[in-house]
């Protein structure tokens, strides 16, 4: 059959991606892609469902198409999206990464400059951990990281970057979260255009709120980020589905004070959604005090254990544009706090190799943000206002048009 054809030509290249089909007394080394292709075809609406996908980050005939994830995997996703660019008229391969082993069992991450520079060679690089559930080291290295050969300061930022070649997507949820939170060309222009608010600005930015939150800090030479789910230029990179603006604020530049309420969310805590008041008070670009219950004496040992001030100093900020992210289940925190329409996000500690970004990476990237922490700490806010140079661009949590909000 055609597709099954595509699969066993493309699943050859892709050497391992068989492992997790092999009997337990089998040797895996021997494994070939017989494996997946004794599976069943793929559902045809699973396969329509990749090639949107893929049509959408505009992989088209005759491009290279990579697909790295850790060894554990969905196997039926993954065929999926190989026949889809099969049908496409792609080539390349599936790189199932496998993790070094250390000699406490723990897996580690085995990633190689070898890796990066297959992942340079793309024109289109998807990256997944679909099906990873055991916590085996992911198939990129994380922000701040370099093993590759390149003159960059991280392997996130040798691809993400202005003149590069690689379209780069990082592919997450289950199908139905991914249809939920799908993207669209409307929702695609609405963020680019906060995000190019952000960058012809780069001046102050103010949060103020009705609870007593009055904090500034400045993106002065820094460009504006937009994630709306879509790698659809060179040197640019993306979250599937997500919907924000984004910046990386000069990092001695936050002062002042917010004011967490019930219903803001710190990812982090347990329960996540807060049910009392916490105070930030900020001096030189760090929380220096946090005040309130049990939650903020949560917060800051949260912090505290670190035992580094960077894990103090702002990383990001930046508001959603998403307009279908729902807080349904425990599943839709990490979606929810990123991207709900008119929500704060904030993170700190690390922001260093976070992409170049600017116009030539299509507003993906904090540009040269410096802060190297041991965390990366979000909490996200709403009903807020927020000033960009002066001008109210969000008004309790309104969006507007100028900053990526619904006309």
């Amino acid at each position: 059959m055609k597709r099954r054809k595509f699969v066993k030509v493309v699943g050859a290249a892709g050497a391992g991606s068989s492992l997790l089909a092999v009997p337990a007394s089998a040797d895996p080394l021997v494994s070939t892609t017989d494996d997946l292709n004794l599976r069943p075809e793929p559902p045809s609406p699973l396969v329509a469902h990749c090639k949107r996908i893929l049509e959408q980050n505009l992989l088209t005939e005759g491009e290279i198409f990579v697909v790295a994830t850790p060894m554990v995997f969905d196997h039926d996703y993954l065929l999926a999206l190989l026949t889809a660019a099969g049908e496409i008229g792609a080539s390349g391969a599936h790189m199932a990464v496998f993790p070094r082993i250390n000699s406490n069992g723990e897996y580690q991450s085995a990633l190689s400059a070898w890796h990066w520079n297959t992942y340079a060679e793309a024109d289109l690089l998807i990256t997944s951990n679909l099906g990873n559930d055991i916590g085996l080291p992911g198939a990129s290295t994380a922000y701040g990281n370099k093993v590759g050969s390149h003159p960059y300061r991280t392997d996130f930022e040798a691809i993400n970057r202005p003149g590069h070649k690689t379209r780069w997507l990082a592919l997450g949820y289950d199908v139905a979260r991914q249809q939920r939170y799908f993207p669209t060309a409307e929702r695609r222009d609405r963020t680019l255009r906060g995000a190019r608010l952000l960058d012809e600005t780069r001046g102050e930015l103010r949060v103020v709120s009705d609870a007593g939150s009055d904090w500034r800090c400045s993106m002065e030479g820094r460009p504006g980020h937009a994630q709306y789910g879509i790698a659809d230029m060179a040197g640019r990179w993306d979250n599937f589905g997500y919907g924000c603006v984004a910046c990386g604020p000069l990092e001695d530049s936050a002062e002042g004070v917010l004011v967490l309420q019930p219903g803001d969310i710190i990812p982090d805590l347990h329960p996540q959604v807060l049910e009392e008041t916490v105070t930030l008070h900020w001096e030189g670009g760090y929380v220096t005090r946090v005040e309130g219950g049990r939650r903020a004496q949560e917060l800051g040992l949260l912090l505290s254990v670190y035992n580094d001030r960077e894990a103090f100093g702002i990383s990001h900020f930046g508001w959603g544009t998403h307009e279908r992210t729902e807080l349904g289940d425990p599943g839709d925190v990490g979606h929810f706090h990123h991207n709900k329409e008119g929500s704060l996000l904030y993170s700190l500690g690390m922001n260093f190799g976070h992409g170049l970004g600017g116009a030539g990476a299509g507003y993906s990237g904090l540009g040269y943000s410096s802060r190297i922490a041991p965390n990366h700490t979000h909490f996200t806010m709403f009903g807020c206002d927020v000033y960009v140079a002066g001008d109210r661009v969000i008004e309790a949590g309104r969006v507007s048009p100028e900053a990526g909000g619904r006309m």
